[in-house]
């Protein structure tokens, strides 16, 4: 009923406005309302929208990088977390046959003790000079030692086994003496060993003084 009474009012409107007019103009400058009021919900409503839903789309999309990014630079992390961790331990299977300065020494001892385990008596046990080289250097061990031959087999064995790198070399064989049913050679060879060349060079027959 409203609705009605709102149409006649419109029809009123046009007819005392506009009576001059032919139905045919009426019924354009109805439409011309039409379209002013479409126009103006446009503008008012839909245009603005429009603007909000490009914002947002834009943002989307750059969220959307950066979420790529981000998941770029995890996997990355993971790779790069993996490599560091190959590199540890590689850095630490080097540092085992390359001893530093400090743990010399100790290779020393085990060297000694190796002897002694197989039976052998050292005559001679002196470590050398070191010899520099690009990234390590050489230190040189020369040793004589006294028993039986497969007990300085044994020992030469057992010291190139060593975690430590040892090189055993100019080996000499002699001096065969009977002793109590057994026969005893005496033996000189030459050792190398090696140590990280990070560090400053020392005497490895030095000890720190206290």
């Amino acid at each position: 009923m409203a609705s009605q009474d709102a149409k006649s009012k419109f029809d009123v409107f046009i007819e005392e406005k506009y009576i001059p007019l032919d139905q045919k103009i009426k019924l354009g400058i109805v439409a011309g309302i039409v379209v002013a009021l479409i126009a103006g919900f446009y503008f008012a409503i839909f245009a603005p929208n429009i603007e909000t839903i490009k914002k947002l789309e834009a943002e989307k999309s750059s969220l959307q990088k950066d979420v790529e990014k981000a998941e770029k630079a995890a996997e990355n992390l993971e790779q790069h977390k993996a490599e560091l961790e190959e590199a540890k331990k590689r850095f630490e299977e080097i540092s085992i046959v390359l001893p530093k300065t400090k743990e010399i020494p100790a290779l020393l001892t085990a060297i000694s003790d190796h002897g002694t385990s197989a039976g052998l008596d050292f005559n001679s046990f002196t470590p050398g000079n070191e010899t520099p080289k690009d990234f390590y250097a050489e230190i040189p061990i020369s040793i004589s030692i006294t028993g039986p031959y497969h007990n300085i087999g044994y020992f030469l064995d057992q010291v190139s086994k060593l975690e430590r790198i040892v090189t055993v070399k100019d080996i000499t064989l002699g001096g065969p003496q009977q002793v109590e049913g057994e026969m005893l050679l005496k033996s000189t060879c030459n050792l190398l060993t090696y140590r990280s060349s990070s560090e400053a060079a020392s005497d490895p027959t030095k000890k720190k003084k206290k």
